[in-house]
């Protein structure tokens, strides 16, 4: 084990509210969109799932989502 200074450091892939893929997409304002690629997802179901359950817990947040039409990865938009 070593330390690490803050140059080395490169954050981590947390997992729920900590990811960051939950953090872009609840920052993300009206009318501001998302890409994000296939190769870069590695935590399970979809996107949506995390846009499902934001929308859930915060009523007035509204996204619409899904898979581009290649299958390269997921676009996500705030509308609301």
């Amino acid at each position: 084990m070593r330390n690490l200074s803050d140059d080395e450091f490169s954050g981590w892939m947390g997992k729920g509210k900590a990811s960051r893929f939950y953090l872009a997409i609840i920052g993300l304002k009206k009318g501001k969109g998302l890409f994000i690629p296939k190769e870069e997802w590695n935590l399970g179901k979809t996107p949506g799932r995390i846009c499902c359950y934001i929308m859930k817990k915060f009523p007035h947040v509204k996204y619409q989502y899904g898979m581009k039409p290649d299958k390269s990865g997921w676009e996500v938009k705030r509308v609301e």
